[in-house]
């Protein structure tokens, strides 16, 4: 017990520690009904963040859940990275670089788990959102935010409720970056939507 106390809270894990229980202390008080957690299937945040997480393949569910298994994960690495080679590196300045690539490690492994620990939860998100989506999404203005959008490929990031939302999106007319959509269809296959070119939108020459 003292030694996993002693490398629990002492650096580097002692960040990862920190994190940790800010996590726990949110999903407490959400469980007591103090906060919200939207399970939105998406991440709600800036389209540069938001676009990087898709990247990341940390999409799908909520930010709070991703947040604390990347904190845990993390934690997990620190802990037994300090704990096999902690011993070996003198204190002082080579204590702290050591500590500092032990958090970097941590972080890329952590993001490395939590993309693989998201995966089976997409689709219980999935259920409890889309439903509501697809009723409330069709006619969304939206914007572009891969380099384009095609028939298979492309993203895009709407606004919903005041909440950012990044899709994946396809269009029969080619889209180029931060140029204006609307959402016209759902396609289930894909989890993505059909979008047209806002100028056929609203002169009425899309074909639905």
């Amino acid at each position: 017990m003292e030694t996993f106390l002693n490398t629990a809270f002492s650096f580097p894990t002692v960040v990862f520690s920190i994190l940790l229980s800010v996590a726990i202390i949110y999903w407490l008080i959400s469980l007591f009904g103090m906060g919200d957690i939207e399970a939105d299937g998406d991440i709600d945040a800036s389209g540069d963040f938001s676009g990087l997480m898709v990247t990341l393949g940390l999409q799908g569910v909520p930010l709070p859940l991703v947040l604390t298994l990347l904190f845990l994960t993390g934690w997990l690495a620190s802990y037994f990275i300090d704990l096999i080679f902690g011993a070996l590196i003198p204190s002082g300045l080579l204590h702290w670089l050591y500590g500092a690539a032990v958090i970097f490690a941590a972080l890329v492994l952590g993001l490395l788990a939590t993309s693989v620990l998201v995966r089976p939860l997409r689709p219980l998100f999935r259920r409890a959102f889309l439903q509501p989506l697809q009723k409330r999404i069709v006619g969304t203005p939206c914007v572009v935010i891969s380099s384009a959008v095609t028939e298979v490929s492309g993203r895009g990031e709407a606004i919903l409720d005041g909440a950012h939302l990044v899709l994946q999106i396809r269009s029969h007319s080619p889209l180029s970056h931060r140029e204006g959509a609307v959402i016209i269809e759902h396609i289930p296959d894909e989890n993505a939507w059909w979008v047209v070119p806002e100028s056929e939108f609203y002169t009425g020459d899309s074909a639905g």
